[in-house]
């Protein structure tokens, strides 16, 4: 009788199959919890890539610009949209003259650069141009500015 029962036990584990393989999706909530991270994380690096990304691209736009500015008061007009996208929380808008340079002075790495060059911010850009004008110092002062502010 033993070896009978053996025999009908042997049997019915011949029968037995593994379970079947677990089906690839849906994923476990693991998984969804694991992509919302992802998610998360991929908003916030874009957030905080966003404004550099946005400078860089300002200023090559304005260093383009720059090279095709023909007076002062183009140069200047692109140091202050510089000015007001860099700093917008200053009021650099109706800046004018003396406290122009300065607010520039403030906002460069490089002090002194407009030092020299004071009176083509200055005075320059509200008189007619004139062929004797030179604006190629104002041009590399405006183009340092701009690579250091932004």
């Amino acid at each position: 009788m033993t070896q009978e029962f053996e025999f009908e036990f042997a049997a019915r584990l011949r029968d037995a199959h593994p379970p079947e393989a677990p089906p690839w999706w849906p994923p476990a909530p693991g998984w969804w919890i694991l992509l919302l991270v992802a998610l998360v994380l991929a908003v916030i690096a874009l957030r905080r890539l966003r404004p550099r990304w946005h400078r860089f691209l300002l200023r090559r736009r304005l260093l383009a610009a720059l090279q095709a500015a023909a007076t002062a008061a183009e140069i200047s007009q692109l140091l202050r949209t510089a000015a007001l996208a860099r700093f917008p929380h200053q009021s650099a808008a109706g800046l004018h003259g003396a406290d122009w340079v300065a607010f520039l002075e403030a906002h460069d790495r490089a002090p002194g650069r407009f030092a020299a060059i004071a009176w083509a911010l200055t005075e320059m850009p509200y008189r007619a141009p004139r062929a004797a004008d030179d604006v190629a110092p104002l041009r590399e002062a405006a183009r340092g500015w701009l690579r250091a502010a932004l």
